[in-house]
């Protein structure tokens, strides 16, 4: 017999799943706050009980009349770990509402994000997320929208979230991947056992075949990018600095070393204009290795990029490594000279290069 997940879709409920060694969800009826026509309102969390059975869970979902909208035990498998005995890997189970453009995603340390997706729209959404004993690594949030029409729940984005496994543990990134490569297309049809070896191919292939996945950005990395930009433009060097260390990772004695984030984190192949003035605004406020690490790749993805090389030879320069500096200033120089625009060239640049 498989234990009951209910979950009840005319209540607002973010449910939060503590991470236990056995990944066991108890039987729990959650009740929070009405869902509001646009799809916005405060967020209630409710704690489940850990249990110690094998079974599987059956996910219940009704709707505001008490039909019943999804019926499962497929859904929520305890699927056992091929490298530690007695433990189980999985999933677990959140109703959430999405604001139109926005996204919200958790991570493996159970850190809730949200994130700019242009292509998301307002709803109630069923979002499933895998927990891998022994993976410190990534996680997946499978995003379901409610079809209140259909009575179904259907797939719209699959997430992957990649953590820093070097330092902090945090959140580096989060990919969208494309999900014509799945073999469901909504919860009646997911197979929680068979997705879960195919999301683990998945994410191989992201890792090493390159493939352009889109990366989607935080709210917090925009709205503090923007606040940065405008305390720059301003000439408050000071509300700069402290604005461009909340994208530093680490404090004091316990910082990262930039080389071990700075590029996964803050380098948006979609929005390399971006990546770059946050290159700049770094070497602005300060941050030099950071601001090398990030205009390093730009100037190496995008060679193209001519004020990438300005940026990075001035980061360079404030380091007090001139052969490098001297390098990225010439190649700045005649990337101008060759478009014809010399005009604009610094003075600083003809006197170092």
């Amino acid at each position: 017999m498989t234990q009951v997940l209910k979950l009840n879709i005319n209540k607002l409920s973010m449910l939060h799943f503590s991470l236990t060694s056995t990944l066991m969800l108890a039987s729990v009826i959650a009740s929070a706050e009405t869902i509001r026509p646009e799809g916005l309102s405060s967020l209630q969390e409710l704690r489940l009980i850990d249990g110690n059975d094998t079974r599987p869970q059956r996910l219940l979902i009704t709707d505001r009349t008490g039909a019943t909208v999804v019926d499962s035990d497929k859904v929520l498998p305890r699927i056992e770990n091929a490298y530690s005995p007695h433990s189980y890997d999985g999933y677990m189970a959140e109703l959430a509402a999405e604001q139109r453009g926005k996204v919200s995603a958790t991570d493996l340390q159970g850190e809730r994000y949200t994130l700019l997706s242009p292509s998301t729209q307002a709803g109630d959404y069923l979002v499933l997320i895998t927990r891998e004993d022994g993976n410190g690594a990534y996680n997946f949030n499978l995003k379901f929208k409610y079809d209140s029409a259909a009575k179904s729940f259907d797939l719209t984005q699959a997430l992957l979230n990649e953590n820093n496994t070097e330092c902090e543990q945090s959140r580096l990134s989060t990919y969208v991947i494309d999900k014509q490569h799945l073999a469901f297309t909504s919860i009646a049809d997911f197979d929680g056992t068979r997705a879960f070896g195919k999301l683990k191919d998945l994410r191989f292939e992201h890792q090493t075949s390159g493939a352009a996945s889109e990366k989607l950005m935080s709210q917090t990395e925009s709205d503090n990018f923007n606040a940065a930009l405008q305390a720059y433009k301003a000439g408050d060097r000071e509300e700069l600095k402290t604005l461009a260390s909340y994208f530093i990772a680490g404090d004091g004695d316990s910082a990262c070393d930039p080389g071990k984030y700075i590029v996964e984190k803050y380098y948006f192949p979609k929005k390399v204009s971006w990546s770059n003035d946050l290159g700049f605004l770094f070497e602005q406020a300060g941050y030099y290795q950071e601001a090398v690490e990030l205009l390093k790749y730009i100037t190496l993805k995008h060679p193209d990029r001519a004020v990438a090389y300005l940026n990075l030879a001035d980061a360079y320069w404030a380091l007090g490594k001139k052969e490098p500096a001297q390098k990225a200033y010439n190649q700045y120089y005649e990337k101008m000279i060759a478009t014809g625009k010399q005009a604009r060239i610094p003075e600083r640049v003809r006197t170092r290069k």
